[in-house]
């Protein structure tokens, strides 16, 4: 080989690495860009908010009169069954009125006996007594005085005898009609008794039936099979009437009343999927549905919510009434829809877009978006799957932009 040509040959060879050179150092100054591809997956939409937890069928046993609390057998948390004795209150007072109670119950009701039988016997037989004998007297005068006045035309017996007898007549009658006036009155009060003493029974049957409930009230005992959740009285303590006693409940099935945002309401339905969590328990999740959606907002805390209840299953029965739970709602899950990471959607509302690469060039594309979860989301148009989109990142982004892509994973 000459000269001429081995210095054509290392002329070539240097441009070849010079423009080499050339191209990496032009390359060198493109910003290095994240981007993520277009992908299917399943996207779940969660709304997460806080609630309370509820007994489903509480059983809030409750004092029916005033007085002690004598006896308390059970414990807060305690696992009873139907019929245990939970606690016993002083009954002295109320058995002591019911005895009051039946005693003129049975007053009341032999009243009502003698107004039925038309009077006390005693002055019934009286009363008809003197009735019998001031109608004999008045029956014997009258006949004696039809008998005089014949005499008298006879003139077998004088008119002294006659007025004599008449007299005696009249004071008879009116003596028969006192004791039929004094029949009379009685039949009326008697009536009056009557409706008074049926009354009484009323009234005492009503007592002693109260009365009776309060005595059986003071043994205080659980209605069902459960789980004593609260127990505020002690012994001595005083209580008064509609004052509870002893709460119990099947911690198995529960109730939480979750407080949802005003904006996220819309989104809800019954029969979504719920978790809870307690922070009493970490790491333990409860799985429910919900089943009532509110129809109306309110106050909460200084938000606007609605109150949204979810049955919740708790098999172990540890998730406690009263406690305030962490709550996940899963309102809407799409399989197999276009996604994107949610940093890489730009713009509010309606206008969204994204930066779609081609070659080494950002173009701006409107997309819309639909459901999103904690980090992607849902592409319902405007891309395709497999397209390279622009991550955020220190590079300005912005449409025709040339950059140097590097692929996240």
């Amino acid at each position: 080989m000459t000269v001429r040509r081995r210095a054509w040959i290392a002329l070539g060879i240097a441009a070849v690495v010079t423009l080499l050179l050339v191209g990496l150092a032009g390359r060198g100054k493109l910003p290095d860009v994240s981007t993520a591809r277009v992908t299917r997956q399943t996207l779940e939409y969660w709304i997460s908010t806080n609630g309370t937890v509820e007994p489903i069928d509480p059983f809030v046993l409750r004092a029916h009169f005033d007085t002690f609390v004598t006896r308390v057998l059970a414990v807060d948390g305690q696992a009873v069954k139907r019929g245990q004795l939970l606690a016993v209150l002083d009954s002295s007072a109320a058995a002591a009125q019911l005895a009051q109670a039946r005693h003129s119950l049975l007053a009341a009701q032999r009243r009502l006996q003698n107004a039925q039988a038309g009077g006390p016997p005693d002055q019934v037989a009286q009363l008809k007594s003197d009735l019998t004998k001031a109608r004999a007297t008045r029956n014997r005068l009258a006949a004696k005085q039809k008998e005089l006045e014949k005499l008298v035309e006879q003139e077998a017996a004088t008119r002294d005898e006659l007025a004599q007898n008449g007299l005696q007549l009249k004071q008879a009658q009116a003596n028969l009609a006192y004791w039929e006036q004094k029949q009379q009155d009685m039949a009326r009060q008697t009536q009056f008794d009557a409706s008074a003493a049926r009354l009484e029974i009323e009234q005492a049957r009503a007592r002693i039936s109260d009365l009776s409930q309060q005595v059986a009230s003071a043994r205080v005992v659980a209605p069902v099979d459960g789980t004593v959740y609260a127990l505020p009285v002690k012994v001595g303590d005083y209580v008064h009437v509609g004052d509870p006693l002893v709460s119990v409940t099947d911690l198995r099935h529960m109730r939480v009343r979750a407080y949802v945002d005003e904006v996220d309401l819309g989104s809800l339905g019954a029969n979504q999927r719920v978790e809870i969590q307690w922070d009493g328990l970490p790491g333990r999740t409860w799985h429910g549905r919900t089943e009532v959606i509110p129809k109306q907002v309110v106050p909460y805390q200084g938000r606007r919510v609605g109150e949204v209840l979810c049955s919740v299953d708790s098999a172990d029965a540890k998730l406690l009434p009263n406690t305030n739970v962490d709550v996940q709602i899963l309102v809407a899950r799409h399989s197999g829809t276009l996604a994107l990471p949610r940093s890489a959607v730009q713009g509010e509302g309606n206008d969204r877009y994204v930066y779609l690469v081609q070659g080494d060039r950002l173009r701006r594309r409107p997309v819309q978006v639909g459901i999103a979860s904690t980090e992607m989301l849902e592409i319902v148009r405007g891309l395709r799957e497999g397209d390279r989109v622009a991550l955020p990142g220190a590079a300005n982004l912005q449409n025709g932009l040339r950059i140097h892509p590097l692929e996240v994973q």
